[in-house]
């Protein structure tokens, strides 16, 4: 789970080994810097020197590096132990002196190639999907392609915001709910989704977890809330709390919840992301009927 996390960071992230100083495993945006499993971290950054990374493990602390990137750019190098693991998290950020334009030419540049690496995936899993006969393992090739497209383009949305701390989740979460609804209603029944949402911006690194907790969720009730090809509606909030910090809804009119059913115990796979992602980002997932229907609460402390 957490090597999942990591490779869904648009910062330029890797863990390295803290015995040999080889990347144990490194993001899809610190691949495209170069950095790959297996490679010594000191040969693609020769400032980070193996007595620097072992002071940094010895006492515990974070560290920090001004090192020269591609094309260049200078970079802050951020290094950090990992509790109970002989291991190291490090992560690259534009250096603060660095000159605006070159830094965000740079991110544009990193930003291309994650989108193109996304992309590639979700062909290849199209073209897995397409020559697969187990209907089982079509339906499961289909959900990771929808859960890549979610990530991309919570991802183009985060690059657009690259500027800034912030993103204006309430955008994306109404075209992300108009883009799912145009889908579902193609060769199959009406699925219409209602959308309240007020202003939110929401920090960038909450953007992509919270995207794939809303897939899920609007998946989830899209399949089971209603008989096949019977048409039903699915609405969905994002509204602030009176206690502070936001609530994301999703809600149907449907049949509601299997007798039991708990969201902690519950052992689908679409389920279990949306719990970690919840976790993640310190929030409260709860599911409660609807009379009819069924409806997921996920409290935010943001």
């Amino acid at each position: 789970m957490f090597r999942s996390i990591v490779e869904l960071s648009p910062t330029p992230t890797a863990v390295v080994d803290g015995a040999s100083f080889r990347c144990l495993y490194a993001n899809a945006t610190m691949r495209a810097m170069g950095l790959e499993s297996g490679h010594a971290l000191a040969d693609r950054f020769p400032e980070a020197s193996a007595e620097r990374m072992a002071e940094t493990l010895r006492n515990g602390e974070g560290g920090r590096l001004r090192i020269t990137g591609p094309e260049e750019v200078s970079w802050d190098l951020n290094m950090a132990a990992l509790d109970g693991s002989p291991s190291l998290l490090v992560t690259l950020r534009p250096a603060e002196s660095e000159s605006t334009e070159t830094a965000h030419h740079h991110a544009r540049e990193v930003s291309h190639r994650v989108k193109n690496t996304l992309q590639l995936v979700s062909s290849l899993l199209t073209l897995q999907t397409l020559s697969a006969k187990d209907p089982d393992m079509r339906r499961a090739f289909q959900e990771a392609c929808s859960r890549i497209g979610t990530v991309t383009q919570a991802h183009q949305r985060v690059h657009a915001a690259t500027r800034g701390s912030l993103v204006d989740f309430g955008a994306y979460l109404r075209d992300a709910c108009r883009e799912m609804e145009s889908h579902f209603a193609v060769g199959g029944p009406e699925r219409r989704i209602a959308v309240t949402v007020e202003q939110a911006m929401l920090p960038v690194d909450s953007v992509i977890p919270l995207a794939l907790i809303l897939n899920e969720l609007v998946g989830n009730a899209t399949k089971y809330a209603y008989a096949a090809g019977s048409p039903g509606d699915i609405e969905v909030s994002l509204v602030p709390r009176d206690e502070g910090g936001r609530r994301l809804t999703v809600a149907d009119h449907g049949r509601g919840l299997p007798p039991g059913f708990e969201v902690a115990r519950a052992d689908s796979l679409g389920m279990k992301v949306a719990r970690a992602f919840a976790g993640q980002l310190k929030g409260k997932l709860r599911a409660e009927p609807n009379v009819p229907g069924a409806r997921f609460v996920l409290d935010l402390p943001f």
